[in-house]
C-alpha cells in the first residue's frame, strides 16, 4: 500500500529527536549484560537475524526476560507517548492481538518516554479502558536506542527470538502478512 503522505510521516515519526537508544542488550554482544551500554556499543543491535536481548521494566517494577516470549511469533513495538503516530498505532497493535489470540503471538510494546511518570500515567489510562489481553506485554527500555533511529520502530521477532525484520516510521501493512506467514 502506497502512502500518499511520505514526508508527513516521515516528520512526525522523529518525536522530537530521539535522545534516548538501546543498549547493548539487543546487539547480542560481550556488553548485552551492561544496562549502562552507550549507542556506540550497540552497532547493528536491531538488525536482521540477532536475538532479542532487551534490558527493560514491566511497570511493577519486574525485570523484563527475553524468554517471556519463546515460542511465540512477536510484533516489538518502540514508542513514546509524545509520538502522534506512535499513539495512533496501538489501537491497531492491539486489534491484531485480539485477532490472533488463539495463535503463539505476542504484542510487546517498548516505551522510551524520558520520564518513567509519563509512560506509567499512560499504562494507568490504558488499563482503565482496555482488558489486559493475552500476550500483550508493556515494558520501558532501559537504555537508548541507536542515534538516528526513528519512531515508532517495529521489529517481527520469530519463535526462536530471531529478529527477522525491522520496520522503522509509520506502522507497515507488510508486518501483518509477514506475521501471518510465521504463524503456525
Amino acid at each position: 500500500m502506497h502512502n500518499p503522505l511520505p514526508h508527513l510521516w516521515q516528520r512526525a515519526s522523529w518525536c522530537g529527536l530521539l535522545t534516548l537508544a538501546l543498549t547493548a542488550g539487543l546487539a547480542g554482544g560481550a556488553a548485552a549484560q551492561s544496562a549502562t551500554a552507550t549507542a556506540e556499543d550497540t552497532g547493528t543491535a536491531l538488525g536482521k537475524g540477532n536475538r532479542l536481548q532487551l534490558p527493560a521494566t514491566y511497570a511493577n517494577g519486574q525485570r523484563f526476560a527475553a524468554s517471556a516470549l519463546d515460542g511465540n511469533v512477536t510484533v516489538a513495538f518502540f514508542w513514546n507517548s509524545n509520538c502522534a503516530v506512535c499513539r495512533d498505532s496501538l489501537p491497531e497493535l492491539r486489534a491484531n492481538l485480539a485477532g490472533w489470540k488463539t495463535k503463539p503471538f505476542s504484542l510487546l510494546l517498548v516505551n522510551l518516554d524520558r520520564k518513567a511518570s509519563d509512560w506509567q500515567t499512560y499504562e494507568k489510562l490504558v488499563n482503565q479502558t482496555q482488558m489486559n489481553a493475552k500476550g500483550l506485554l508493556s515494558v520501558r527500555l532501559d537504555g537508548e536506542l541507536p542515534a538516528g533511529t526513528r519512531l515508532p520502530l517495529t521489529l517481527l521477532i520469530d519463535t526462536r527470538g530471531q529478529i527477522v525484520q525491522r520496520f522503522e516510521g509509520r506502522l507497515a501493512p507488510e508486518v501483518w502478512d509477514s506475521v501471518a506467514d510465521l504463524l503456525p
